[in-house]
């Protein structure tokens, strides 16, 4: 395993997170699902800073994501899935933290010998299982209340 080049993937992924939520937030309506959005923000902040320090901290270049790569991801998520509505926005909020998990899973085992960043990789990987479980349950209240209207 070559621990920069996973650090670095780490660091695209969160950040992909982050702006994928930053770009919903202003269509938020209902102000519980704001502050729950704007919670998960900060924690993919975090997320996003402890792997940009560490490459700092390691003299590595910090990757980037060119804006015609971010616009065309934007487009392709815009005409696959309309995020104006609330079940949409869970469904791929739950599909992108599952996959999270599943790459946290594994980086865990592969950091085991280092108990301080393997840690901070369990505590980022419970951050995302939270996030799954607020997208799931949210997305299961939505499609209920849609029984009775």
């Amino acid at each position: 395993m070559d621990l920069i080049l996973r650090v670095k993937e780490f660091y695209l992924l969160e950040l992909l997170q982050l702006k994928m939520y930053e770009t919903q937030l202003d269509s938020l309506e209902n102000d519980y699902v704001r502050h729950a959005y704007e919670r998960m923000i900060e924690l993919e902040q975090g997320h996003v800073e402890f792997y940009k320090n560490y490459l700092i901290e390691n003299n590595i270049d910090i990757p980037t994501i060119p804006g015609g790569l971010m616009a065309l991801a934007g487009k392709f998520i815009g005409k696959s899935l309309d995020l104006t509505s609330a079940e949409n926005r869970y469904k791929l909020g739950a599909a992108v933290e599952t996959k999270a998990i599943e790459m946290y899973h594994a980086f865990i085992l592969e950091t085991w010998d280092d108990p301080n960043f393997n840690r901070r990789l369990w505590h980022n990987m419970i951050d995302e299982e939270l996030h799954l479980l607020w997208f799931k349950d949210n997305q299961k209240s939505f499609i209920s209340s849609k029984k009775y209207i």
